[in-house]
C-alpha cells in the first residue's frame, strides 16, 4: 500500500473536516443533525448560473431506488483534481491517495470510513443508483478553529459531497468526487480567505479505476 503523504494546510482544513453524523429515515430523506434535508438539496446545491459549468465537468449523476452493492475497501490512486471554479486552485494536480471503505449497506444507507493524508473519518452516507451505476452523497456541516497570526478564528462550512462511478470486478470505474460549498462563515473579519457558496472542486481517479484494496 502506498504511503499517505501530507498536503497543504488549507487543503487539509477543507477536505479533512470530520463529516457530520447523519441518519436516514426513508429512501429519499437525509437527516442531518436533526435537520431534514432532501436529495434535491444535494443535487442542486450549485447556483443556476454555475450549473451548466458543473454539469459539463462532473457529468450526469446516476439515480434510482436500487443502487448496486458498493461494500468493500478501495483506493483512489492517483487522486487528481481536474476542475474547480475557484481560480486560486491550479488544475490537474495530483493529491495524496484517498482510501475508502463501505460496509453495512442497507438499501440507500451505507457506513463509510475514509482515510486521506493524516485524517481518518467515519460517517453514515447515502447511495442511490441503477444496475452497476451509483451515486454516494451527503451533507457535511462542520465547525472548527483555525490558528492565524497567533490568533484563533472560528470557521463554519457546510458543503455537499457527491461521489459517483460504476461497480465492476476490479473496483469503482470512472470514479469522481465533487465537493460543493453551500454555506461558509467565520469570525476573522476578512483575515481568513473563505470560499463563496457555489464554489466547487472535482476530483477523479487518474487511471479511471478506484481499485479494491484491503487497507
Amino acid at each position: 500500500m502506498k504511503r499517505i503523504t501530507k498536503i497543504g494546510a488549507l487543503a487539509l482544513i477543507f477536505f479533512g473536516m470530520v463529516f457530520a453524523s447523519c441518519t436516514k429515515n426513508d429512501e429519499n430523506t437525509i437527516v442531518l443533525i436533526g435537520e431534514e434535508r432532501y436529495i434535491d438539496d444535494i443535487l442542486t446545491v450549485i447556483p443556476d448560473t454555475l450549473k451548466p459549468m458543473f454539469d459539463v465537468v462532473f457529468g450526469s449523476i446516476p439515480q434510482g431506488p436500487v443502487p448496486p452493492k458498493i461494500e468493500g475497501s478501495f483506493v483512489v490512486d492517483p487522486k487528481q483534481r481536474v476542475s474547480s471554479n475557484v481560480s486560486v486552485w491550479p488544475l490537474t494536480v495530483i493529491e495524496p491517495n484517498l482510501y475508502l471503505r463501505f460496509s453495512d449497506q442497507h438499501n440507500g444507507v451505507v457506513a463509510m470510513d475514509l482515510n486521506e493524508a493524516t485524517e481518518q473519518l467515519t460517517d453514515t452516507v447515502f447511495v442511490m443508483g441503477h444496475n452497476k451505476d451509483f451515486t454516494i452523497y451527503f451533507v457535511e456541516d462542520k465547525s472548527y478553529d483555525v490558528p492565524f497570526n497567533e490568533q484563533s478564528f472560528h470557521v463554519r462550512v457546510k458543503r455537499g459531497v457527491i461521489m459517483k462511478g460504476t461497480m465492476n470486478d476490479y473496483g469503482m470505474a470512472n470514479f469522481s468526487i465533487a465537493s460543493i460549498i453551500m454555506e461558509a462563515e467565520d469570525d476573522s473579519g476578512g483575515l481568513l480567505g473563505q470560499y463563496a457558496p457555489g464554489s466547487f472542486f472535482v476530483y477523479r481517479d487518474g487511471n479511471g479505476l478506484a481499485e479494491y484494496l484491503d487497507w
